[in-house]
């Protein structure tokens, strides 16, 4: 492992990072808030303006020290695996200058939830009030446009940005993307990266102008696309998106079911290839999903006195909001019947597509471990039978189902022994189960004394930790932080660095 490759690497990120300070000290300068010698300086605009100081100095400090340059694979992991950590401890500055957050565990917490666009909140807020009465507009704003950009990835916008990043860009790409493969757009992985963030842009801004036109202001619609597009949850509301109308509930339901799609399959209906969206197995499967368990729930949660399109608008929201892991809420879904509850806590598992800005397992995954276990059930009793695993009609090699495999295991193992630890430290099973499945899985908002409603503030700091640690583990997809701690690759690696000496 050649580190000052890494501390390079990790300063260009953090260089790049930087510049999206600049929107929320326009936000700031825009309200003019807080200021420090009254009529003068806006406090927080003074402060995002230390800030993107300070972020571009420490990222030309670790490109001086280190040596940006190409990489190799163990390092590409170690470059995306630590600069998300970086990042996650720089976004966190705002929220404790700006005095909105108190104490380092707790605006830790919020920013990691933010960039790993989870969505759980230690943010308490009374009852009857607004966020928008209690906190300034421009930390808040951050606290969105943290999520959206971790949405595609900080990685991504890197790739597609800087042109040092054209050799080991597939590596990066590969280490952060989610879902078991990375699907190359264009024969450039630079141009792949670019064309991910114009579809994802694209989606951003066509909801930004619907949810404007039909009643949000713009800050507002800006906020709840930031959180919509990155599957991330956070809103600007108390009562989340449950505060606003019917309508605005149903864009924001459609919005949600795009983010849940893989964005290939989303860029070729562009190109006119909308077939190929339809005939793709993971699409099909995901959209079974979302429809099943939307019919099922508005059969659970029917009223006669409320009718059948208000089960089937909760229903179909708050099924989108949890299958694509982004944790919006318009009513208190843990009121609901059991069956209605345990159907939230699967999906929370299943989560989006691979190549989606939703966590989870992934849907092409649950239907591979699915292909896996019935070709065991054909072959009991007849070992010698070859039975090739196809998905749409090509078969999956061996070593990519060992790896599913072994991420489908590793991704319950680390769901038991979170569970098993958070309960320790004083949470209810329901409360601690949840909690763990909904920061594995970035989803936000659990069940029990985690619920839509409520928030994670009552949890230990030592709790806190543990899930921000899972957060960032489930968005990189577990193997990629995973690797860093084999003391195995660095032999290796200082190994094939002492031959290539020699």
């Amino acid at each position: 492992m050649r580190w000052r490759v890494v501390m390079g690497n990790i300063g260009t990120v953090v260089k790049f990072f930087s510049f999206a300070m600049f929107i929320p000290l326009l936000v700031s300068l825009l309200y003019w808030e807080e200021p420090l010698i009254k009529g003068f300086y806006p406090m927080n605009a003074l402060i995002f303006l230390f800030l993107i100081l300070f972020s571009v100095t420490i990222g030309l400090l670790l490109e001086r020290v280190g040596m940006p340059s190409d990489f190799s694979d163990t390092e590409a992991l170690a470059i995306v695996s630590l600069s998300w950590l970086v990042i996650a401890l720089i976004s966190t500055l705002p929220f404790i200058l700006s005095g909105m957050i108190p104490g380092f565990t707790n605006a830790f917490f919020e920013s990691m939830s933010g960039l790993t666009t989870t969505g759980a909140t230690i943010l308490e807020i009374p009852a009857g009030t607004d966020y928008l009465d209690n906190y300034p507009h421009s930390i808040m704003l951050w606290r969105a446009l943290i999520q959206w950009l971790g949405g595609m990835g900080v990685i991504v916008l890197s790739v597609a940005i800087l042109a040092r990043f054209t050799q080991g860009g597939i590596k990066l790409l590969q280490a952060e993307s989610p879902g078991p493969t990375l699907t190359k757009l264009k024969p450039k992985i630079t141009h792949t990266a670019k064309v991910m963030w114009l579809v994802y842009c694209g989606f951003s801004l066509a909801e930004f102008v619907i949810l404007y036109i039909c009643g949000m202001n713009a800050y507002e619609a800006l906020y709840h696309t930031f959180t919509t597009m990155a599957s991330g949850g956070f809103s600007s509301r108390v009562g989340s998106v449950g505060e606003f109308s019917a309508v605005i509930q149903w864009i924001i339901t459609f919005f949600m079911i795009v983010t849940g799609v893989n964005f290939a399959l989303l860029y070729y209906s562009f190109r006119g290839r909308v077939k190929d969206m339809l005939r793709d197995a993971e699409f099909r499967m995901y959209m079974s999903v979302f429809l099943i368990s939307a019919a099922v729930i508005s059969i659970c949660i029917y009223d006669a006195q409320k009718g059948i399109l208000d089960a089937g608008r909760h229903s179909a929201f708050q099924t989108a909001s949890i299958l694509s892991t982004t944790g919006y809420a318009t009513v208190n879904f843990d009121t609901w019947p059991d069956l209605a509850r345990l159907i939230l806590l699967l999906l929370m598992f299943i989560g989006g597509s691979a190549g989606s800005t939703g966590g989870g397992i992934k849907n092409i995954r649950i239907l591979i471990v699915l292909k896996i276990l019935w070709r065991k059930f054909k072959k009991l009793g007849r070992d010698r039978m070859v039975i090739p695993i196809k998905v749409a009609g090509t078969p999956v090699p061996e070593s990519l189902l060992d790896n599913i495999t072994t991420f489908f295991l590793l991704y319950l193992l680390l769901f038991v022994v979170g569970t098993g630890v958070i309960v320790s430290m004083g949470l209810d099973l329901v409360s601690g189960a949840s909690a763990v499945a909904a920061s594995l899985g970035n989803v936000g908002p659990g069940l029990g004394s985690v619920g839509p409603v409520k928030n994670y503030a009552f949890i230990s700091s030592g709790g806190k930790i543990l899930l921000a640690v899972l957060m960032w583990v489930g968005r990189l997809e577990i193997f990629t932080v995973l690797a860093i701690f084999n003391p195995g690759i660095y032999k290796r690696e200082n190994n094939i660095s002492m031959r290539r000496q020699i």
